[in-house]
């Protein structure tokens, strides 16, 4: 039976006699080596005198079986390169009395069994623990028990698993059943409880026990099952003494369990309540290259990466003071150096009276995570910034720093020359530079460089993909700008990624990444993100050329469309200032639908429109453009009234198909006997407001007529409004007030409340005010035309007398005129 068990082991299991030879040689000691057992048994594997005898290397097997008779524990390296070919860990104990000399085990320690390890070392803790361990899940049903159950309750194994206590034990089951229960209900141990019954269907003999129940958690911290040990402490001749080693024997190998559940590499490590390293980690140590000497104590600290290391102190100090689980990720320096991103964890091991004395903890290697990780967020964070760009050279600077120094030392953007067939060398102008903390500042970014044919850059362009070189460019290659290959020399330049950057089918542009120093260096899969990262350069470069090239239009419209508004020397009516302000609410295309004019007409009337086109595009921005030129055409040439003006206005351009929908209030400022007056017709604009120098705002409020182009036949109507010395006319469109909720007509108050607190500022100042002070949120266009008559002693007609002064006789006759041109019209 032993024979059997010991076969059927899933570790290498050995043992030697005092000489040395092979006793015994299991089924996974024979896969794992490659050496059958007919070969090894009964051969003198260790201290052999022929190395033709020996299974492993005689002069190393010499010196383990010198301090295995020693009496000390040896574990290390197999002394042997095995048929296998597999990367063994051995562990032999010596013995006393009959028996073999020497009994060990053998692991595997390649990559893929380091999970193994784990859970090998959980699978022996399980089964030799000299307490009943079981463990149930959510349902309250044995999932698995160790041999010491059995013995405490009777039956089997096989008896248990898939049943509830209630099944297995009756009356009693129950009992423990409800205990497990409240474990569920709220995550917290029951320790230490004291129970007597019988088990096994009740037929057992009378016992008693102590029970500790447990919540068994995931990564997540969810509670995924019960476990439970039991001590039977039914011999009254057990001492106190003996109860109280049982007990702390208990907790430590329940929480070392508990910590090997969780493990997820072979790094498995103890150490002292105070943090420090007392028992040494074999296994800690083939991840850093430390000697014994230099792990103990705080030097297992010496190997996390000095910028984590003192996050790193914090956090297991604070564990360590608190008792609280310890889970902290920092790089370790590996045994052949560089560093890789570990995860630690731990647990506290405490005795009877919660005291810790000791931690158990994990150490799992997450480089491969966290890089993807990094990588991700380096994408997204990169294609957020070059999108937000506003010209080309913005985005490719937004992506420089971008990644530097997250994922890169330096990185440089150069603008390509175009390459010639076959040509040898790349050229161009280094464009953008972005260089990580501690690095000495690299060679002038604004310069131009020569590349040779092999340069990673070069290799970029020329081949339309990028390029992942292990920075073994030569300086020849640097061609004319080889101080950068020195420069990459002293800073440890070991791994560079180059992409193109396309636009309009050609390469305009490369990237260029370095990785330096203790940096992990780029792989495949970072080649992979930089082809992403130069794709989104490559749109944004595309999107941003195109917004030029509007706004380049858009800027055009407007210093053709949008003319400033007339000097008071250049008015016919002395005293006027006139000021404007514009706002588009396309802020990229800087025009939109809204426009206004202000021109003196032949006969020194100052003429004003103001007008909204509806959309907020280019093609708005045309269609005003055509209603604003036609309008100052017919006003012009006619000098009508303004009705008259707008009425033609409306036939021409409904005529021509120009407009569909727009409204529009024009009219003239002239001079009449003492004063000046304002007339006006409206095509359904938003009123006009006169602000009186103190304050006081009044809306002029008055009828108005249908607007442009919706029926040109309907009629259209005048008013007039004089405006008193120091008063200001504000002209605007919607834009400047309107909310998308404001059921009361609050903006309009708001709009008024504006204009009359800033009537005091200068013309300038007030149109400011204005328009910053405005409370819309619809995001139209603003337009805003406001004009301010001046003193007593300023107003009546220009020095040259062209203003007109018109008696109340020349007005009606006008009128007349007008409406008599309307109905020929």
């Amino acid at each position: 039976m032993a024979a059997a068990m010991i076969d059927a082991a899933p570790v290498g299991l050995f043992a030697l006699d005092a000489a040395g030879s092979v006793l015994v040689w299991n089924a996974t000691a024979a896969e794992l080596t490659g050496l059958a057992a007919e070969r090894v048994l009964g051969r003198n594997g260790f201290g052999a005198q022929r190395a033709t005898d020996a299974v492993v290397d005689t002069d190393v097997a010499a010196s383990v079986m010198a301090q295995l008779s020693a009496g000390r524990r040896v574990e290390g390296r197999f002394p042997a390169a095995v048929p296998s070919g597999r990367v063994l860990w051995f562990r032999a104990v010596p013995r006393t009395g009959p028996g073999p000399a020497v009994v060990g085990v053998l692991r595997d320690l390649s990559e893929s069994r380091v999970g193994d390890e784990a859970f090998a070392l959980l699978d022996a803790l399980w089964e030799t623990a000299p307490v009943g361990l079981a463990y149930f899940d959510t349902e309250l049903r044995y999932r698995r028990v160790n041999k010491a159950v059995a013995t405490i309750d009777g039956g089997t194994a096989d008896d248990r698993i898939g049943r509830t206590l209630e099944e297995a034990h009756g009356e009693t089951g129950a009992r423990i059943t409800a205990l497990l229960r409240e474990v569920l209900a709220d995550g917290r141990p029951r320790l230490r409880t004291r129970m007597t019954g019988r088990l096994w269907h009740g037929r057992g003999p009378e016992k008693s026990w102590t029970i500790d129940a447990y919540p068994v958690r995931d990564e997540g911290g969810a509670v995924m099952g019960v476990g439970l040990v039991v001590i039977d402490v039914t011999d009254a001749d057990r001492t106190r003494e003996e109860l109280a080693d049982v007990a702390a024997q208990r907790q430590r190998l329940l929480t070392r369990y508990q910590s090997l559940v969780e493990a997820t590499s072979a790094a498995v490590w103890i150490r002292a309540a105070d943090g420090s390293a007392v028992e040494d980690s074999p296994s800690m140590r083939a991840i850093t290259g430390q000697r014994r000497e230099e792990y103990l104590g705080w030097g297992f600290l010496d190997a996390v990466h000095p910028a984590d290391r003192p996050s790193k102190r914090a956090a297991w100090l604070d564990a360590v003071a608190t008792g609280h689980r310890f889970s902290h990720t920092a790089r370790l320096r590996g045994a052949h150096g560089g560093y890789r991103w570990h995860r630690a964890r731990a647990v506290a091991v405490r005795d009877e009276t919660g005291a810790v004395v000791e931690w158990v903890g994990t150490e799992s290697d997450i480089e491969a995570s966290v890089r993807a990780r990094q990588r991700l967020d380096v994408l997204a964070r990169a294609t957020l910034a070059v999108n937000g760009a506003d010209d080309p050279e913005g985005g490719l600077t937004a992506l420089a720093e971008t990644v530097v120094p997250e994922y890169a030392d330096l990185c440089r953007v150069y603008l390509v020359e175009p390459v010639t067939a076959g040509g040898a060398v790349l050229t161009g102008v280094r464009s953008v530079s972005r260089t990580a903390p501690g690095f000495a500042p690299p060679p002038p970014a604004v310069d131009r460089f020569v590349f040779g044919a092999a340069h990673p850059v070069s290799r970029a362009v020329r081949d339309r993909t990028a390029v992942l070189d292990s920075a073994t460019t030569s300086r020849e290659e640097w061609a004319g700008t080889a101080e950068m290959w020195d420069w990459g020399r002293a800073a440890g330049l070991h791994s560079c990624l180059a992409a193109p950057v396309v636009s309009g089918g050609l390469v305009v542009a490369a990237v260029m990444f370095l990785a330096c120093g203790d940096r992990p260096a780029y792989t495949d899969d970072d080649r992979a993100l930089v082809v992403e990262l130069a794709a989104r350069v490559s749109a944004a470069v595309e999107v941003t050329r195109r917004v030029q090239r509007t706004r380049e239009v858009s800027l055009a419209l407007q210093n053709a469309m949008l003319t400033e508004p007339p000097r008071p020397a250049e008015i016919g009516i002395a005293g006027l200032e006139v000021q404007a302000r514009y706002l588009p609410a396309a802020a990229e295309l800087q025009i939109g639908g809204d426009w206004y004019d202000a021109f003196r007409l032949p006969g020194g009337d100052l003429a004003l429109a103001v007008g909204d086109v509806s959309g907020h595009d280019l093609t708005a921005a045309a269609t005003m453009g055509q209603l604003r030129s036609m309008l100052r055409a017919l006003a012009y040439d006619t000098e009508r009234e303004p009705s008259d003006v707008v009425a033609r206005l409306d036939r021409v351009a409904s005529r021509l198909g120009v407009t569909g929908f727009t409204t529009l209030v024009y009219g003239r400022v002239l001079w009449t006997g003492d004063h000046a007056v304002f007339r006006w017709s409206s095509a359904g604009h938003p009123p006009p407001l006169l602000v009186a120098p103190g304050g006081d705002v009044r809306v002029l409020d008055v009828p108005v007529d249908v607007v442009i182009g919706v029926d040109a036949g309907m009629p259209r109507h005048d008013h007039e409004v004089a405006l008193p010395p120091g008063s200001t006319l504000l002209l605007y469109t919607d834009g400047l007030y309107e909310r998308r909720d404001d059921p009361d007509d609050a903006a309009t108050d708001a709009l008024l409340r504006l204009a009359g607190a800033a009537s005091e500022l200068p013309l300038d100042r007030f149109c400011d005010a204005v328009v910053r002070g405005s409370t819309a949120d619809t995001g139209d266009d603003v337009v805003v035309l406001a004009v301010r008559a001046g003193p007593p002693d300023q107003q009546g007609t220009d020095q040259q007398g062209t203003g007109r002064q018109l008696t109340d006789q020349q007005v009606t006759a006008d009128r007349q005129a007008a409406q008599a041109s309307s109905r020929s019209a």
